[in-house]
């Protein structure tokens, strides 16, 4: 199950014009990606949950065929949680073990081996780990030996162990969501907790791959930068242009994602930028360091660095 329903506060302004599960990453929306990392570990069938502008995620979603799976959608005219959200479609998940992932992640898993240490362990929850960059950022999963988690952002108190961070990837047991009434619920609060309170701790695996977290614009267009940079998937290193870009041969376009019917005119130059759909960048125009949104215009002889352009928003900063 993809969880695609949040509201994408701290995307904001992005996610007012598209949900984080569509956001383009190396010019294809973040859900196609997912979509086709749980068919290559052989998963058939997948349920998305939506609020925020679920007919577009429906609309990249689609069936699934494309990409190898069969997909079925939950919309929740309220926000029920990331407990509540599956609860929700108990009856859907059936009695196999299920695979929960944030839909606001871009990551390269090996997602077989994930449910083999699940399978073998026969924990009620397994989490997905990283190291943890930054605890103040990313709440600490300190975990003990064998991996059983101990403690999670200091609840149920502080502890002793091996420092990770929660991936956004978990693997658990759909029985655990009989115990929740209907209704909003958080696998944090309501399932994770009374696991640790009972000593059924989850279990807790590090994992090797990418993984970006899309939580700022500013995140997001490092993420594009470092994706490009490191050959996602195959992509070919230092720029993505769409089929249906256009760029003047006397322009320069340097380590940069350029979308469908966007337009780069002579003497333009683009680093190390995003941009959307239909985007113009005039004659002799510098971006760097931006985001442009749908169908902005940079005019002609303009610069720009650091920021984000969308249309009907003021001009934001992109922080470091």
């Amino acid at each position: 199950m993809v969880l695609a329903a949040g509201l994408g506060t701290r995307m904001r302004p992005l996610t007012r014009v598209r949900p984080k599960a569509v956001l383009p990453v190396l010019d294809r929306p973040l859900l196609h990606w997912t979509l086709e990392l749980l068919a290559r570990h052989g998963v058939r069938e997948v349920m998305i949950n939506l609020h925020h502008l679920p007919r577009m995620v429906r609309r990249a979603g689609g069936d699934g065929r494309p990409f190898g799976v069969k997909v079925s959608y939950s919309y929740e005219p309220v926000i029920l949680g990331t407990a509540g959200g599956p609860r929700k479609v108990r009856r859907w998940l059936g009695d196999e073990p299920v695979l929960l992932i944030n839909g606001d992640i871009v990551f390269d898993f090996d997602l077989t081996a994930l449910r083999r240490r699940h399978d073998r362990a026969g924990a009620p929850v397994t989490l997905a780990l990283l190291p943890n960059p930054d605890p103040r950022v990313y709440g600490p999963v300190v975990t003990g030996p064998g991996g059983r988690v101990r403690s999670i952002a200091q609840r149920p108190r502080p502890a002793r162990g091996l420092v990770s961070m929660f991936a956004s990837v978990q693997i658990l047991d759909p029985a655990l969501l009989d115990r929740l009434p209907p209704g909003r619920s958080e696998t944090l609060r309501d399932i994770w907790m009374p696991l640790i309170a009972e000593g059924r701790p989850p279990l807790g695996v590090r994992m090797r791959g990418p993984w970006y977290d899309l939580g700022s614009p500013s995140l997001y267009l490092a993420s594009n930068q470092s994706l490009l940079a490191s050959r996602f998937r195959g992509i070919r290193r230092g720029t993505v242009l769409h089929p249906e870009a256009r760029v003047d041969r006397r322009a320069r376009v340097v380590r940069s994602v350029v979308g469908c019917g966007s337009v780069i005119e002579a003497g333009a130059e683009v680093r190390g930028s995003v941009l959307w759909e239909r985007a113009r960048v005039g004659r002799g125009a510098v971006v760097e360091g931006c985001i442009l949104a749908d169908g902005v215009r940079v005019e002609a002889g303009e610069t720009l660095a650091s920021v984000l352009l969308m249309k009907g928003q003021p001009l934001t900063e992109l922080r470091a």
